[in-house]
């Protein structure tokens, strides 16, 4: 009987341990939940001016500083306005470097009596693209987060192939790398974005 009265009440304690380590991680979990990422310095209203470009890659810029626009309004985490004095921070960036390898990966013609030794087949183009970001507080020089970011991405320029040869097409290869840093500064500025919102 006495056995019985012990388990009973080693079976309520440990409900009742349970029950209050259940209410602690609903807590925690709770907090956790209600923390939003925020921009450094608490910033809500972002001017985002048209990056710089150091870089001898004309127009670059565009396409990176639409796609952190971009983050910043799918975020909802602040909102954008056009003028530094009716924002709380400015976002500046700058294109300090675009270095293109065009050797990144090269099949050449060997052994075939179709095409003379060493033609080049198809190949890979790499584009590496450095980017510098800064978020300062408006009307001032402080500076509230800054960061750089390298990314290469490849694509395929015009190449030849068989059975039939395509020769090199400059619409094709200036249309494949407007794509490739499009989608290049989407991938950079969503990680500059992530970055920038934890204070990293």
């Amino acid at each position: 009987m006495q056995m019985i009265s012990r388990y009973i009440t080693n079976r309520k304690f440990l409900m009742l341990l349970g029950l209050v380590f259940a209410l602690l991680l609903s807590g925690c979990a709770y907090r956790l939940s209600n923390q939003v990422d925020t921009f450094p310095g608490g910033a809500r209203l972002i001017q985002v001016p048209m990056f710089k470009n150091i870089s001898p890659e004309p127009g670059v810029e565009v396409y990176f500083t639409e796609a952190m626009k971009n983050e910043i309004l799918r975020s909802g985490y602040a909102s954008i306005v056009n003028s530094e004095q009716a924002s709380d921070a400015v976002l500046e960036g700058t294109i300090v470097s675009v270095t293109i390898d065009t050797d990144s990966s090269v099949l050449e013609a060997s052994k075939t009596s179709y095409l003379p030794s060493d033609t080049v087949l198809s190949s890979k183009v790499a584009l590496t693209t450095r980017v510098a970001l800064k978020l300062r507080r408006k009307l001032s020089q402080e500076i509230l987060w800054s960061s750089e970011f390298t990314q290469t991405k490849e694509y395929t320029p015009p190449q030849l192939t068989l059975p039939v040869l395509n020769s090199a097409n400059n619409l094709y290869n200036a249309s494949a790398k407007r794509q490739t840093f499009s989608s290049l500064s989407a991938e950079m500025m969503q990680l500059a974005f992530d970055r920038m919102v934890d204070n990293f």
